[in-house]
């Protein structure tokens, strides 16, 4: 890649916002092929990849909906157009022709992706005596959050933490639509993952510490199995860090990720790290096992050989509208912006998968989706004290949602209003908003104040009735103690009766996708059939079966935690060979009766069932009615034997009841 084409990884918001979406081929989407007929999938569908399946939609938004080896069902949904960044697309869908290959290389592993779990792999790799290289496109890399969670770490040294209670809420989180085995490893081995990266750090030179989180007890009500997962961990106590770095979110993240890119730089012979390459497709032989990748360089394509296997470490797509608009509800990101240090998210490692038949998380997926959100980000620290003290509004004026749930709890709510929490409002008064640049955010209007409630609401576009009324009826929660309407812990909040009242723009923020390539305990990738795909791994939000639906913000650090801990065993599976078997399938259990149209029943079938009294299935005592039509009683009879035993003349129970009604 030539310098030239790296300025196309430079990226500012404000650029974004001037003209990405205007240049959206030029800016690599076109990299996915339009009309390309991805392994498995049907003519028709290439052929709607092609044309475009509706009004407005993109060939790569086609391709997002077609690339499944078996097909995709396309749900009923309202379309909404998705205003994130969009970052460049490795992914190349065409056959690339063995007359584009410049070179063939060969290591022992490939890690695409140097995100955290991608860096933790290549060196947990390499420790083990593997010759790696490590794919990056873009020009840096990338950074992650400050904290993550883990169990049993020698830094969490006396903290107890019950694995079942982890275990469990991870469990109904995802409303046990999650298979276990991923799951039991994070917190069966979170812990030496976790040791193993303080190794890690202790190889660099800037002394990075991982330490414990104090966390406060919760009183919102998550977790619901106890008040506290005592699971928190980050470098808050690392005397590197700059001092204004605080408890900052993803400022200590992105240091360490620099500090793990210098270890894997100096202290392994065996680690190739390069940035600016990426890898655009996987790689098989003739029984599907992964052999490696193909990438691409300033020198064109080239073909590298994975003699022990491939681990995807892509990150999630968050950076990809047109597959955020495949994949993941339009309220989760309609109204939303963004947090995202680096914009290499495009969903690259899932469309790798899905090529060669792997197996994705369900649609929809779910997002990482926080409170605190302005138009530009996140909400800066001084807004804090405001938007913790005060109440959350929509347009109405009305309050929509406790306020000291967890951030993803308040920004599912806030999605859930009118045009996806378009109009919502931090309500708040002067003696909350200390430390506050109150000018700065008026100036980019932002926030609006006013001596009454009535002028405030005018000033913010809100329903000033509605808003008086609610703020009245919230003031009176604390002479009762209590939240009538969302239950929220009135001992850290405070009525609004200042002289001041001020309304905050708010709207939800995303952080990054969390649904990915199916994985089991061993963090290989399954394909269709549910069998672990040879040479073939996954960690970090490329891979998935950990969440469904929501990410639970209020289970400590599964987002870090899951990357850290999948990429170690990721690279132990790979090293080692493991491999898991396939789900049994050949046992006794009886099938299933298949179900079809039946004939309407006749006028005689009809007199039949009515003399055999109470026995009659349309009958009252059956909750049905002999006046239903003879086309609504089509079906098999034979189905009603699940549950009963239909014969004319023996005893039932109904024979020995006695009805209210004919008394």
């Amino acid at each position: 890649m030539t310098k030239t084409d790296e300025t196309k990884y430079s990226f500012t918001r404000r650029n974004f916002m001037k003209g990405a979406l205007a240049a959206a081929a030029a800016m690599g989407v076109g990299a996915v092929a339009a009309g390309c007929s991805p392994a498995g999938t049907s003519e028709g569908a290439a052929e709607g990849a092609a044309e475009g399946t509706a009004e407005g939609t993109t060939a790569a938004a086609a391709d997002y909906q077609n690339i499944y080896a078996d097909g995709v069902n396309l749900m009923p949904g309202r379309k909404a157009e998705c205003p994130g960044p969009r970052g460049p697309v490795a992914f190349e869908a065409r056959e690339i022709g063995d007359d584009e290959i410049q070179r063939e290389e060969s290591f022992d592993v490939v890690v695409v992706g140097a995100g955290v779990g991608g860096l933790i792999a290549g060196l947990k790799a390499a420790d083990m005596g593997a010759n790696v290289l490590i794919l990056e496109k873009m020009t840096k890399g990338r950074g992650c959050f400050e904290c993550f969670g883990a169990v049993g770490a020698k830094c969490q040294e006396g903290t107890k933490i019950d694995k079942t209670v982890l275990l469990d809420e991870i469990y109904r989180s995802a409303y046990f639509r999650t298979r276990p085995e991923p799951a039991r490893t994070y917190v069966d081995r979170s812990g030496e993952a976790t040791d193993f990266w303080q190794e890690m750090l202790d190889k660099g030179a800037n002394g990075f510490v991982i330490t414990k989180v104090e966390q406060a007890p919760s009183t919102c009500g998550f977790p619901a199995m106890t008040d506290l997962i005592d699971s928190e961990l980050g470098f808050y106590d690392s005397p590197c860090l700059p001092e204004d770095a605080g408890v900052r979110s993803g400022l200590s993240g992105i240091y360490v990720c620099l500090e793990m890119q210098d270890v894997a730089k100096t202290a392994y012979d065996t680690i190739d790290m390069r940035f600016s390459t990426p890898a655009v497709q996987l790689t098989t032989d003739d029984s599907g096992a992964v052999t490696g990748v193909i990438a691409k360089d300033a020198d064109g394509y080239f073909k590298v050989n994975a003699a022990k296997g491939v681990i995807m470490a892509t990150g999630g797509y968050d950076c990809n509208p047109e597959m955020m608009q495949a994949w993941t509800r339009p309220e989760d990101y309609a109204n939303s912006s963004w947090w995202n240090p680096g914009w290499g998210t495009t969903g690259d490692g899932h469309m790798m998968g899905l090529k060669i038949g792997a197996q994705m998380d369900p649609i929809p997926q779910p997002v990482m989706n926080f409170r605190w959100g302005t138009p530009d980000s996140f909400c800066a620290a001084d807004t804090w004290g405001a938007v913790s003290l005060g109440i959350l509004v929509n347009g109405r004026g009305k309050r929509f949602v406790r306020e000291d749930a967890p951030f993803q709890v308040v920004s599912n709510a806030q999605n859930a209003q009118p045009a996806y929490g378009k109009n919502c409002w931090y309500i708040f008064d002067e003696t909350m908003a200390t430390g506050m640049d109150i000018e700065g955010y008026e100036a980019k209007s932002w926030l609006f104040e006013g001596s009454t409630l009535e002028e405030l609401a005018e000033a913010a576009g809100i329903d000033p009735e509605g808003l008086v009324a609610e703020v009245e009826r919230y003031n009176g929660f604390f002479d009762a103690k209590k939240d009538e309407d969302f239950a929220r812990d009135l001992n850290s909040a405070m009525p609004i009766t200042g002289k001041t009242f001020y309304a905050f723009t708010t709207n939800s923020n995303i952080l990054a996708t969390v649904g990915g390539l199916c994985i089991d305990g061993n963090c290989s990738v399954l394909d269709v059939n549910d069998n672990p795909i040879k040479g073939l791994f996954a960690c970090g939000n490329a891979s998935g079966s950990f969440f469904a639906g929501n990410y639970p913000r209020h289970i400590p650090g599964t987002s870090i935690g899951r990357a850290i801990t999948f990429g170690y065993v990721a690279a132990e599976s790979a090293v080692n060979g493991t491999l898991g078997v396939g789900p049994k399938l050949d046992g006794n259990a009886a099938p299933l009766a298949v179900y079809a149209e039946g004939a309407a029943v006749s006028e005689e079938e009809m007199a039949s069932y009515e003399s055999m009294g109470d026995w009659n299935p349309y009958n009252p005592v059956h909750g049905g009615s002999t006046q239903y039509t003879p086309e609504q009683l089509g079906g098999i009879p034979d189905a009603c034997d699940n549950c009963h035993d239909y014969g004319a003349g023996e005893p039932t129970v109904a024979d020995g009841m006695t009805w209210k009604a004919q008394q």
